[in-house]
């Protein structure tokens, strides 16, 4: 837990922060932002893409405190509007052990004399000048990946700790499974049943009044977005 009063224990990535005309987001991210919402947790990862400052992929998250985040869903920040109210919330101490770390604000001429840094770091800067590039108020952190790295986190219970959603009660649509899907979830439960039988077996020696025993299983053919479900929600 964070012992300053200034600095939460979680990071929030947005899936609808304003954008200018110049500011599109990755084909992958098309849509509203209700809908990239759904698209992370029912795909159950968090999609990195090339920013303004940096050439190669990013995931972005803002260190914006809940009062802060208030704000920005409420009035907005930086002359841009609010922010949509969709976003993922991740376990500071966590995405820090994923590599996240703050952006580095430097100024023009600082983004000059660092560009011979390791790939890595370079594209962790930002440029910041006062009345012509200022995004302070987003208290960025990048997780940068790697040249060849899927740009990829995992969405799971482990760093996500709760989601900021547009509406009471809200949960993201059932989807149904492919063939494949299903075809792939039935090969996962077989090797599951094989597993439990194996075991079930070496404990039935110990036992020779036991004549026989079953294990069941079944596959639906919905699919739930499992990250979401009893994660605490913010509206």
């Amino acid at each position: 837990m964070s012992t300053h009063p200034d600095l939460p224990d979680t990071l929030v990535h947005f899936t609808g922060r304003p954008r200018g005309p110049r500011d599109a987001p990755p084909d992958f991210a098309r849509g509203t932002a209700e809908e990239r919402m759904v698209s992370i947790l029912h795909g159950g990862v968090l999609r990195g893409a090339p920013d303004f400052w940096a050439d190669a992929p990013v995931l972005c998250f803002s260190e914006a405190t809940a009062a802060a985040r208030r704000v920005m869903l409420r009035d907005g920040v930086g002359g841009r509007g609010p922010y949509a109210p969709w976003g993922v919330v991740l376990d500071r101490q966590k995405l820090i052990q994923a590599g996240a770390r703050p952006v580095l604000y430097l100024s023009k001429e600082e983004m000059d004399q660092t560009e011979t840094l390791p790939r890595r770091l370079r594209n962790r800067r930002v440029r910041y000048d006062p009345g012509y590039s200022d995004w302070l108020h987003e208290r960025e952190w990048w997780l940068c990946f790697k040249e060849g790295e899927t740009p990829e986190l995992p969405v799971t219970r482990d760093p996500v700790v709760g989601v900021i959603v547009g509406r009471q009660g809200w949960m993201p649509p059932t989807q149904h499974m492919s063939t494949a899907e299903i075809v792939a979830e039935l090969k996962s439960r077989l090797q599951s049943v094989q597993a439990q039988m194996e075991s079930l077996k070496a404990a039935a020696a110990d036992l020779p009044e036991l004549q026989s025993f079953t294990v069941s299983g079944s596959v639906s053919r919905t699919k739930f977005a499992g990250a979401a479900d009893r994660l605490a929600r913010w509206y």
